[in-house]
């Protein structure tokens, strides 16, 4: 399945985060990370922006943000939301190949959705090293992914898909357009990579238990 097909036709990314209290949690728990570790004042690349939640939240607090998404609704959303000016630059961007971008260009990075959809293991490292060649050599790059332990309880506690399907995600970790992630696979993936992990926050899991049930 196209990434940008699922996104523009069959899911809503723009109301997402707050859509119920377990999303909530998500957003919640990044923001609290992005206000304890981003500098002040900081130019800051999303690369994976999505509709821009924390594009706009991050240049309301005086960073200076470029925000782009390979899908172009998500771009097209960010430009008509009444605060696009407050971005530097909105465009259309893949974090496979961000070669419009200089090497170390900003202070912060963010990858807050290419790893949820990239099933090849050679695409998550080519990601990973363009978000570490775009990022000043000292700065701080914040990806996101999907534990597939976290996937397999969302789909039990929704009642979604048969026991084929629950299997699949445990043993390949795909379930298209997504890929979950097994334990110690994101370890051995910046392994690759002279990086420090200064934190590791979990968002997922269990609160998907808490979802309404109608």
């Amino acid at each position: 399945m196209d990434v940008r097909e699922y996104y523009e036709n069959q899911y809503n990314e723009e109301v997402r985060l707050f859509r119920d209290n377990a999303n909530m949690v998500e957003y919640l728990t990044t923001v609290h990370f992005l206000d304890k570790y981003l500098p002040p004042n900081s130019r800051i690349l999303d690369a994976c922006a999505g509709p821009g939640v924390y594009a706009f939240y991050l240049a309301e607090k005086g960073h200076k943000v470029i925000a782009g998404d390979l899908t172009p609704a998500h771009v097209n959303a960010m430009k008509a939301n009444p605060k696009a000016g407050m971005l530097a630059d909105i465009r259309l961007n893949n974090a496979l190949d961000m070669s419009s971008f200089a090497d170390n260009g900003f202070d912060v990075v963010l990858c807050m959705g290419a790893l949820y959809h990239l099933m090849d293991a050679d695409d998550r490292r080519k990601c990973v090293a363009e978000c570490l060649r775009v990022a000043k050599v000292g700065g701080l790059v914040m990806f996101a992914y999907i534990h597939r332990n976290a996937s397999f309880i969302s789909l039990f506690a929704r009642g979604f898909g048969d026991g084929a399907v629950r299997k699949q995600i445990m043993e390949t970790g795909m379930f298209e357009p997504f890929y979950g992630m097994d334990f110690g696979e994101i370890d051995e993936l910046f392994g690759d990579f002279a990086v420090e992990q200064i934190a590791h926050a979990g968002v997922d899991g269990l609160r998907y238990t808490n979802r309404p049930t109608t």
